[in-house]
């Protein structure tokens, strides 16, 4: 299985002025998204491209309609000082690793999004008669 990188080699491979996007919750917060590398991790993503932050914000919102209401932003951020901000952040739910994806990888995210069902509401005994 692959190891995610430590924030110390990462704040070692880029320079401080080193730009990325993000998405960014109203709250602040950075959506997290499951890695299928990095099972049972909750990384933040950050991408190269603000094209393929908006690609995959809208794919989340299109699978997780409810999610409209924490009002998603691609944010470009510093990349050093935003894993710094994401690693001291301890209020839940915490994000436990970081993620930078080239345009490259941003498809095996739309396709993973895609393929998830999206949860049917049960209706009651009541509602199928009618």
């Amino acid at each position: 299985m692959i190891q995610p990188q430590s924030l110390d080699v990462l704040l070692g491979e880029y320079s401080e002025g080193h730009r990325v996007f993000a998405i960014q919750a109203w709250s602040g917060k950075f959506l997290t998204l499951p890695d299928q590398r990095f099972p049972g991790r909750r990384p933040v993503r950050f991408f190269t491209s603000e094209y393929d932050a908006m690609r995959v914000r809208d794919a989340v919102l299109e699978a997780k309609p409810m999610m409209f209401k924490l009002k998603f932003e691609i944010v470009e951020v510093l990349l050093l000082d935003a894993l710094r901000r994401v690693k001291a952040d301890k209020t839940p739910p915490v994000a436990d690793s970081f993620v930078l994806n080239t345009p490259d990888e941003v498809y095996p995210i739309l396709a993973q999004l895609k393929e998830r069902p999206t949860p049917r509401r049960q209706t009651t005994s009541k509602e199928r008669v009618n």
